[in-house]
């Protein structure tokens, strides 16, 4: 790990600061906006996260040693963090030393509601071999309308698009976050 922060290894307390004071400057019909979505994500990657386990997901991880997960260390974005900002909730600390910031001894750190799309979507074929036809539909149908979701708030806040949050941090520098074009969607 580096000793300085740079782009991909934030100064993390100085950066959720800056989030916490943006989303604090919003206006109060931007953040029913903005909760609306967080609202549907989260139920999505609850449903989403029912068909892994019936997938028997957990076991499967297990015999892998959750080798996808440490592939994930750009995933998380603006949009997992406001989750827990919105509801008053501190975010776990990222570890910039490990694969996946996110990934702790034990697994994920970020609740499943919370979880970056890549990592929620993700179905191995190990995954999708045990689901049936319509559960494999359902999943398809699922992703779509999450991503469809995690996009809304990206065409709102650029800053929170799905390539993640460090990646953004490249892009915006010290400029706003939540600097909102006002869409719903991509256009």
């Amino acid at each position: 790990m580096r000793d300085t922060p740079d782009k991909l290894n934030p100064d993390w307390p100085a950066l959720l600061k800056r989030i916490t004071l943006e989303l604090g400057a919003l206006g109060a019909d931007e953040k029913a906006w903005l909760r609306e979505r967080l609202f549907a994500i989260a139920a999505t990657q609850v449903e989403l996260d029912e068909l892994f386990h019936k997938a028997d997901g957990l076991d499967a991880c297990a015999g892998c040693d959750g080798a996808c997960c440490g592939c994930g260390r750009h995933h998380v974005t603006l949009t997992n963090l406001l989750a827990y900002l919105l509801a008053d909730e501190t975010p776990p600390t990222p570890d910039f030393s490990r694969t996946c910031p996110y990934l702790g001894e034990r697994g994920c750190l970020l609740t499943v509601d919370r979880r970056p799309y890549n990592c929620i979507t993700f179905f191995c074929e190990t995954l999708e071999d045990q689901l049936g036809a319509d559960e494999c539909e359902r999943l398809r149908s699922l992703d779509r309308r999450l991503r469809n979701e995690y996009l809304r708030v990206a065409a709102r806040y650029p800053a929170a698009s799905l390539r993640g949050l460090w990646i953004a941090l490249q892009r915006f520098g010290d400029g706003a976050l939540l600097q909102s074009t006002g869409k719903d969607m991509i256009e």
